[in-house]
């Protein structure tokens, strides 16, 4: 069974989310907290507005109760509120990380960073043994779809993101020229201050606690950067600012902002990090306008109307590699369910051809041919036919009733 479990921007708001949030040094404690509990694979997605976990169990139901549980437990989150966590099941659960690839469920239509994000969660997850046959079929599958949306479709033309958009969105509400800083040079922040060098005529200055990563990002984008240790200078000096570190808690706190009652325009702070790098008491000091993921909204200009136009083709396009992993998948309930029979011919077919061959060599070829041929018929009517996975589960059950290890029976002498 395929079970998910997750958050977005859409059923917490940031506040909320941040809670959830689990950070790099966490991960390999919940990918070991698996061994405890009736699941067989394991990926945790993180992205900057979703946290979600898939799982894949052989057991008929998964209780995402427990699995909120294991989530809860690797972040030290004792009133885990999981009745917020949206739950999804086996064709839901595929099709909603399609569409995640994709970029229709980002808060960002078309966002570009999200199959990025999503690789990486899959990489961690092979790296700590959680993802497997199940779970490396879909999220390979997922990927591609990301793709084919990327170059078959316009969704993401103008490839927007968080980035982007939170700069469109200080942008917006500074005055012509104003000076700027981005805070954080990673791809959400490099993506920000790539839109903000690209608007001209304005002051742009990157930081990072890495210099040379903020070095060479403004090298590339022929802006200013400076040093961590000039954070609270420069913070005196802008206008506007996009937080966009990969810290854990707060770095920017009211005794950071110099100067707030004496500024003459206010100081925007726009917060696209999750969980958020500026405390929200920032927000209360007089002379600051702070903002974070939930206020970022792309632009309704000509580009986002065209990726709009492009959603149905997008739908199509999932919904055929969803087909796609469907069929695969049915191929393999049905090569489970009927593993009982296909385990009993071979053991009757070893035994009968012992008694005309002494080569067990010869045994072994001969059985697994006539296994084969008797297994290809039933394994095409079970496709053919789509059965759910109730009745697959069913079937099994059956088959290992009728013809298990137990009526095998000790060889004829």
């Amino acid at each position: 069974m395929l079970i998910s479990i997750g958050l977005d921007y859409r059923t917490m708001n940031v506040s909320e989310r941040e809670r959830w949030v689990i950070s790099d040094d966490q991960v390999p404690g919940l990918y070991q907290g698996m061994a405890r509990t009736e699941l067989e694979e394991l990926v945790v997605v993180r992205t900057c507005n979703r946290t979600e976990i898939y799982a894949w169990t052989g057991e008929r139901g998964a209780d995402p109760a427990r699995l909120a549980a294991l989530w809860a437990d690797a972040i030290g989150l004792a009133d885990a509120p999981e009745h917020r966590l949206v739950v999804r099941r086996d064709t839901a659960a595929a099709r909603h990380l399609l569409r995640v690839c994709g970029g229709l469920e980002s808060q960002v239509l078309g966002d570009i960073h999200i199959a990025g994000q999503v690789r990486a969660a899959y990489r961690d997850a092979i790296r700590y043994g959680g993802a497997g046959t199940h779970l490396r079929r879909l999220f390979d599958t997922a990927l591609r779809t990301g793709k084919r949306v990327r170059t078959e479709t316009e969704l993401m033309a103008g490839l927007s993101s968080v980035g982007s958009e939170a700069a469109r969105y200080l942008m917006r509400r500074l005055p012509a020229g104003s000076p700027v800083m981005v805070l954080g040079c990673g791809k959400v922040g490099s993506h920000a201050a790539r839109t903000l060098a690209e608007d001209g005529g304005r002051r742009v200055v990157l930081m990072n606690r890495t210099e040379s990563t903020a070095r060479d990002l403004a090298g590339e984008l022929g802006v200013e950067w400076s040093p961590y240790s000039d954070l609270e200078l420069l913070l005196g000096e802008v206008c506007g600012v996009i937080v966009a570190t990969g810290a854990p808690k707060p770095i920017l706190h009211p005794g950071h902002i110099p100067g707030g009652e004496g500024r003459r325009t206010p100081l925007v702070l726009v917060d696209v990090a999750l969980p958020r790098n500026v405390a929200p008491a920032v927000g209360s000091v007089p002379g600051v306008v702070l903002r974070d993921l939930d206020d970022v909204h792309p632009e309704a200009g000509q580009v986002e109307a065209a990726r709009r136009k492009a959603v149905p083709a997008a739908e199509r396009l999932i919904q055929e590699e969803l087909d796609s992993f469907q069929d695969w998948r049915s191929t393999v309930e049905a090569s489970l369910a009927l593993r009982p029979l296909r385990e009993l011919v071979l053991d009757v077919t070893r035994r009968e051809v012992g008694y005309t061959s002494q080569e067990e060599e010869v045994a072994e070829r001969v059985a697994r041919r006539v296994a084969a041929k008797v297994m290809a018929r039933p394994m095409i009517a079970l496709r053919e036919a789509g059965i759910g996975q109730a009745e697959v589960i069913g079937l099994a059950t059956t088959l290992e009733r009728l013809f298990g290890p137990s009526l095998a029976g000790p060889a004829e002498n």
